[in-house]
């Protein structure tokens, strides 16, 4: 292990998955640690769990007593989840003691080749094919981070030879010497702006820090097609290698006569056509072009590419076909949480389409899906935010609404006609009804089961 020499005692708030990880990470280093949470049934849940048997000396600290223990450590570490104006951070930073986040902890125990993965959308599938691409190359890599397993579970069991990380915004926000050695930046568009003080520079700047810490030895992978994540390029020292499903690049990884290409070093390849990829839609296709970029530093070979490209199965709850009922094919696309992704899922969708819509308003500008929603027959509207998208799509689109996911599903289907498909794309965030994104796709798929 490299690890921390600078801190001996730590206060970990947020006991969520990063949390728990990082408190036994550095347990087992021999630091001293306290954690808590506003929640107390997280902290109870911890007491009696596998882990804090296996590490009995971690402290746990009782809400009211937080802020006082964070402000007594000599380093904070806060999870993702958890706002940076919280009144227990605000405590420790004006006690002088550095907050930082999981990932940043994590990666003082590591000395793998780091490929760090952001944007909006398309995270959770571009790190798995990135993945995918490096282990058919014969290279020693693990996929953690936002997609499911925390850097420090990983680096607390061994350091590989790579990793790939999806990293989140949120995640961006507590860094400071953590530096990738491939930065993929897949797109920007407003998301989150609840947490960013309604601004999309702030989210914007939040993006860019996948180039924190970057050399002139640092890849940069980005859209050529996103304002954002261009406008980096022109300062970026090191090497750039942009993609696109638009157009020719002289250079990168581009889309051209229904096929991926890449272009690097003056030569010419075709990985791979189109529909030899199984992902559907545009933004699955710029997920593979820039999965493809990001494996150029490794040398994969080509036909070790296409082997796993072609091997590739999407995600749950990302464009999947639950069923075709009488004709009607029902996709879950749960994980579209904003705007961008929504209209990038209905971009994809040929001919007309029923779209279920609603959750937890992320305040995003419902008013740009219609230029989408040309061949919709329908848009059936769900939670916090149905009132808002009705508003919204006033006079453009029929809507109706349905008081839970069974009741929409039911409603689309009686607004569907064979060779239609109903589409769970919400463009919202799923909180106010659901758990989480991914149990609002388990619902939908049984709802659609149940027909």
């Amino acid at each position: 292990m490299v690890g921390f020499a600078e801190y001996g005692r730590w206060f970990v708030f947020g006991m969520a998955k990063s949390g728990i990880a990082v408190s036994l990470l550095l347990a087992r280093d021999g630091k001293r640690v306290a954690v808590s949470d506003d929640d107390p049934s997280a902290l109870e849940k911890f007491r009696a769990s596998d882990a804090m048997r296996a590490y009995p000396d971690i402290e746990i600290v009782e809400k009211a007593r937080a802020a006082a223990a964070a402000a007594a450590s000599e380093c904070v570490v806060v999870s993702p989840g958890v706002a940076l104006d919280h009144p227990v951070l605000m405590r420790a930073r004006e006690a002088g003691v550095p907050v930082m986040g999981e990932i940043e902890a994590a990666y003082r125990y590591t000395r793998a080749r780091i490929v760090g993965v952001t944007g909006t959308n398309g995270k959770s599938t571009t790190v798995g094919v990135v993945g995918a691409l490096l282990k058919a190359g014969g290279v020693d890599v693990v996929v953690a981070g936002n997609v499911g397993t925390p850097l420090a579970d990983i680096v607390r069991e061994r350091d590989p030879e790579t990793l790939v990380l999806e990293l989140s915004s949120f995640q961006l926000d507590t860094i400071d010497r953590f530096r990738v050695d491939v930065a993929v930046l897949l797109n920007v568009t407003p998301d989150h702006l609840d947490r960013y003080h309604h601004s999309f520079a702030e989210y914007s700047a939040s993006k860019a820090r996948i180039l924190n810490r970057a050399g002139a030895e640092t890849y940069y992978v980005y859209n050529a097609e996103d304002r954002v994540a261009a406008s980096l390029a022109d300062s970026h020292r090191g090497p750039l290698v942009p993609f696109s499903s638009r157009r020719r690049l002289d250079a990168g990884v581009f889309f051209e006569d229904d096929a991926m290409v890449r272009v690097w070093n003056g030569k010419r390849e075709v990985v791979i056509r189109r529909n030899e990829f199984t992902p559907v839609g545009v933004h699955n296709l710029e997920n593979a072009l820039a999965s493809i970029g990001a494996a150029i530093p490794f040398d994969v070979p080509l036909d070790a590419m296409r082997k796993a490209l072609r091997a590739y199965r999407p995600l749950p709850h990302r464009m999947e076909l639950v069923r075709v009922v009488d004709g009607v094919a029902y996709i879950n696309d749960s994980k579209a949480t904003n705007v961008d992704a929504t209209a990038k899922s209905l971009e994809s969708i040929d001919g007309p389409v029923i779209v279920i819509l609603g959750g937890r308003d992320k305040e995003g500008d419902f008013g740009a899906l219609l230029p989408y929603l040309k061949s919709a027959r329908r848009a059936v509207l769900i939670g916090e935010a149905r009132n808002v998208i009705a508003r919204a799509l006033a006079g453009r689109v029929d809507t109706t609404e349905a008081s839970d996911m069974a009741d929409a599903v039911r409603s689309a289907r009686a607004s569907a006609k064979p060779g239609d498909t109903v589409l769970l794309a919400p463009a919202c965030a799923s909180f106010d009804m659901f758990k989480n994104y991914q149990e609002r796709g388990e619902v939908f798929r049984a709802s659609v089961n149940a027909l």
